[in-house]
């Protein structure tokens, strides 16, 4: 028998999105699915939408809760699902009608804890602003393609890995990529991870959305609790992938943070963040520089990326042996005061 594919969708005042999403889930050839979507809070016509859906279809199971969070209503949606796999799909994106199917032959042809596909960024017209396609995977030698996607959408999980590390998101006020830090542990984590080199998961990107408003300060902030708990997790057990790839995407994710996502953040946010890092990674920041010093020159990255990364470790630098020079400084004289 097939198996089941659990798509999650969470949903908070999309009604001009939403429509289209679900039905490209309907459509789907690979039809042994179902649709769990958690109405968090909508104020909109959102929900009007869903049951109209919900009374053609049975697939779709709907749940409606008090606002708290695309976290919570994620983790809803995960307490209910009783798929083998474990989808996940925005509200205001879509798929196209292959998707599932490409996503479920290469899981089970590689026997795999996660599969990672390629998405296509459009705007809300339907104007394609970029296509990222996967390319090859190999453990330990090339596995940057889990690090250049990472959202926890335009992925698929088996459902016992993620119940075999009592995997859940975590809400933290305002924060900003909090799927980035499970994404993260996937990779470091999952057996057989393969690629399918499609970009069928459409990536829309909404007009006005906050995160695309660049002029504009927003409130965003890094999930600190989320990354701790990540982070702390993986090195206690030691990653099952390579390590030298974890720590890029780490300091990918940290430089993303530092130079788009706090570029207008106050000075004061800007410190907290630094100290953060020195904190956690303070026993692995040597090491962490050293390895992305001898990875940079060959690994497949824009750019961009690595500029960002390399100023980052520059920086991270900079401030781990200053404040290591303060500490020894600061030790001198108490032995002198002795």
């Amino acid at each position: 028998m097939k198996p089941l594919v659990s798509i999650i969708v969470p949903l908070y005042n999309c009604e001009r999105y939403i429509g289209k999403c679900i039905n490209s889930l309907l459509r789907q050839s690979y039809g042994h699915i179902e649709i769990i979507v958690v109405n968090d809070g909508s104020t909109d016509g959102s929900d009007k939408i869903l049951q109209q859906l919900v009374s053609r279809d049975a697939r779709i199971r709907y749940i409606c809760q008090s606002n708290h969070g695309v976290a919570h209503a994620r983790n809803t949606a995960l307490k209910m699902a009783v798929g083998e796999y474990i989808l996940f799909v925005d509200a205001d994106d879509y798929v196209d009608t292959d998707y599932v199917k490409g996503m479920v032959d290469c899981a089970e042809r590689n026997h795999s804890d996660l599969v990672i596909s390629g998405f296509t960024m459009e705007a809300e017209n339907g104007r394609k602003i970029k296509i990222l396609s996967t390319d090859k995977y190999e453990r330990f030698q090339n596995e940057v393609w889990a690090y250049r996607l990472s959202a926890c959408c335009g992925r698929m999980y088996r459902k016992a890995f993620w119940d075999r590390y009592h995997l859940k998101f975590i809400q933290e006020q305002n924060a900003r990529a909090e799927d980035v830090p499970i994404v993260l542990f996937a990779n470091a984590m999952a057996r057989n991870i393969a690629v399918v080199p499609k970009a069928e998961y459409h990536y829309v990107q909404r007009t006005g959305s906050a995160m695309h408003n660049k002029g504009k300060k927003v409130p965003f902030l890094f999930p600190y609790k989320a990354f701790k708990i990540m982070y702390k997790k993986v090195m206690e057990s030691g990653p099952y992938n390579s390590r030298m790839f974890w720590d890029m995407g780490i300091l990918k994710f940290l430089a993303q943070f530092e130079f788009v996502i706090y570029r207008n953040a106050d000075h004061r946010e800007k410190k907290r963040f630094q100290t953060y890092i020195c904190k956690l990674l303070k026993e692995d920041i040597v090491a962490l520089c050293q390895e992305w010093k001898e990875l940079k020159h060959d690994i497949v990255l824009p750019i961009s990326h690595k500029i960002a990364i390399s100023l980052f470790v520059l920086r991270i630098e900079c401030k781990y042996y200053k404040e290591k020079t303060r500490s020894k400084y600061a030790d001198n004289n108490n032995h002198c005061l002795l």
